[in-house]
């Protein structure tokens, strides 16, 4: 982050989306009838935020800190600007400074990408907790992002608990994701992705060679209706889950 303005956590924006979406007076029944839909919104949503926060932070402190750290630039722009004009000491000054500010813009993509997996976990158990299914983050054990309902209910008893894994894309580490879910030894592990573009080489590798469910867009379902271990977030929301939940008071 540069500048004075702060950006907050991929967490409170999540909230303040849900907050101006209306997402946090709707209940749990309304959540999960429409637990697509509102999780592609809620996307949408804390983006636009998220940019809206970005912009504050670096619209202008990003432009002097970068003047700051390259004073004889600076300089010799100011020289080009009074003997030859406006135009061609900025060129100039653009020119000079465009290492510099290639590698800033870079260092803002890329903290937008690593916060992206983060966002998309948030949204899920936002959207998780209004929907009235209980869960803990991140076993202490296992490679996991949720255990639903509890890490000691599934240390009890992992046959009627739920594993989801999730992962914004299918382009990185999925593989390895894969093998470390197939190694739990469980029956309901969900790999859950945002991703649009699932393949034939997606859903053989994750649900016929590993034996794994994989979540996926209502839309991307569709491609797959056939295949019973893809679960579109409509199916895994109002069927998959309320059935697994209707058998963990025996291990709360």
């Amino acid at each position: 982050m540069t500048g004075q303005h702060r950006i907050p956590k991929s967490e409170e924006i999540v909230r303040e989306a849900a907050g101006e979406m209306g997402i946090d007076t709707l209940s749990g029944v309304e959540i999960r009838g429409s637990f697509n839909e509102l999780l592609i919104e809620i996307g949408d949503k804390t983006l636009s935020i998220y940019e809206r926060y970005e912009h504050d932070a670096n619209a202008q402190g990003l432009p002097c800190r970068v003047l700051a750290d390259n004073p004889r630039q600076v300089e010799e722009a100011e020289k080009i600007s009074k003997a030859e004009g406006f135009q061609p000491g900025v060129l100039h000054l653009l020119g000079s400074l465009y290492p510099e500010l290639r590698r800033a813009f870079l260092s803002i993509s890329q903290g937008r990408k690593s916060r992206g997996g983060k966002s998309f976990e948030d949204q899920f158990a936002l959207l998780l907790t209004i929907s009235g299914f209980p869960y803990e983050r991140q076993h202490r054990r296992y490679r996991t992002d949720f255990i639903l309902p509890s890490n000691s209910a599934f240390d009890r008893n992992r046959t009627v608990c739920a594993v989801a894994s999730l992962k914004r894309t299918l382009r990185e580490r999925w593989q390895e994701v894969a093998g470390e879910l197939t190694n739990l030894r469980a029956p309901n592990v969900f790999l859950v992705t945002a991703d649009e573009k699932v393949s034939t080489g997606h859903v053989k590798g994750i649900c016929d060679d590993n034996l794994l469910h994989l979540v996926v867009w209502d839309s991307v379902k569709q491609q797959y209706a056939t295949h019973p271990r893809v679960l579109g977030f409509s199916q895994f929301a109002n069927q998959r889950l309320p059935q697994l939940q209707s058998q963990w008071e025996s291990v709360e």
